[in-house]
């Protein structure tokens, strides 16, 4: 199961705190976000009542907030990443189909905007899935 949590600090405080959002009394803090993730998970197993061990098959949604202006910019580069890894998508099907249409390597990369290399390797990488 996916838990939901939410990570701040207060003012000067060089602690983050956390919070499992849907699950009532699952809060704790901790001097790094790899101590809170370990930290919450063990407060979500005993909220819950769960086995020993149960906490390493979580998986934890981290909502990180700092301030208004930083949590804006993450959420800004997050979607940025998010539109690379679909741009590269997007570019690999159609040097994928330009070439399987007879355009050549050369006038391919032009087309979709990289390196010829570019595009033997993503033509390796998929004869190598198929």
């Amino acid at each position: 199961m996916t838990y939901t949590v939410t990570v701040w600090r207060e003012g000067t405080d060089k602690r983050w705190t956390v919070r499992a959002d849907d699950v009532d009394g699952a809060i704790t803090d901790g001097r790094s976000l790899a101590e809170i993730d370990r930290n919450i998970r063990e407060a979500i197993a005993v909220v819950l009542d769960m086995p020993r061990g149960a906490e390493d098959a979580m998986d934890i949604d981290l909502h990180v907030e700092v301030d208004k202006v930083a949590d804006e910019i993450v959420r800004q580069a997050r979607t940025a990443r998010d539109a690379a890894k679909q741009a590269e998508t997007l570019t690999a099907r159609a040097a994928r189909l330009l070439r399987r249409q007879g355009v050549s390597v050369r006038d391919t990369a032009r087309i979709v905007g990289v390196t010829s290399g570019r595009v033997t390797q993503i033509e390796k990488k998929s004869e190598r899935v198929a």
